[in-house]
């Protein structure tokens, strides 16, 4: 597993490289105009998710999937491997954002009151509004990549990209479907909305959003690993 990792982080160097030029930029730009909090959270799910599909497309590549299976590796030590890469990269995005995300907040704070944005007031970029959001778009993501993972594993990521989708419309049926017109979504989500301007819900929304997020991770991992097994190539 370890031999995955190191490969996969090799891989992804010079994407990595990139991908924290463009946060600097995002963080600087939209930092601005839409503030410390949406910043912390657009740049926690844009890495990950970049780093997946960067991953999954390489791997077609020269039949280097094809071609890793004749090393000294497990089916599983491969899958387990890519899910570790994948949640080690998610660590440092989720770090990333959190000091680009303070940052800004610290930084906002210096300067005259004249100068800044509404969305940029110190009462809409608290600490733990910052560690909330960043923990939640890390956690959309997270479930994204624990549907989207299992699929590429089993069909590559060709055909992973014509089946992701009609999974995510699938979801997206089913929930509609289950609230509704949507006016009961509504009603929740602003209920959680007033839930979460109290005290400190942000922090212990983030928190239980993190367990649940690493369970379902997991889940998919080993669900991954037994689509890989069965694979052919």
């Amino acid at each position: 597993m370890k031999a995955m990792i190191v490969s996969d982080f090799a891989v992804l160097r010079s994407v990595l490289l990139q991908m924290l030029g463009i946060c600097l930029v995002i963080a600087l730009f939209m930092g601005y105009v839409m503030g410390a909090v949406s910043t912390a959270a657009a740049i926690a799910a844009m890495i990950p998710f970049t780093g997946l599909f960067s991953l999954a497309a390489y791997d077609e590549q020269n039949n280097w999937e094809r071609f890793r299976l004749t090393l000294p590796l497990t089916r599983r030590q491969v899958v387990f491997g890519r899910y570790a890469s994948i949640a080690l990269l998610t660590a440092g995005s989720l770090a990333l954002a959190l000091v680009l995300g303070l940052g800004i907040a610290a930084l906002a704070g210096l300067l005259p009151a004249e100068w800044l944005p509404e969305s940029l007031s110190p009462s809409e970029n608290t600490p733990e509004m910052i560690v909330g959001s960043t923990v939640g778009g890390v956690s959309v993501v997270a479930i994204a990549m624990a549907v989207a993972m299992p699929v590429i594993t089993r069909f590559g990521m060709t055909k992973a990209a014509r089946i992701v989708p009609i999974i995510v419309v699938l979801i997206v049926a089913f929930a509609v479907a289950f609230f509704g017109n949507g006016v009961q979504l509504t009603g929740v989500l602003a209920d959680l909305v007033q839930w979460l301007d109290t005290g400190n819900n942000y922090l212990f929304l983030a928190a239980a959003l993190a367990v649940v997020v690493a369970l379902i991770y997991v889940t998919s991992a080993f669900v991954a690993a037994k689509l890989y097994e069965k694979r052919e190539f």
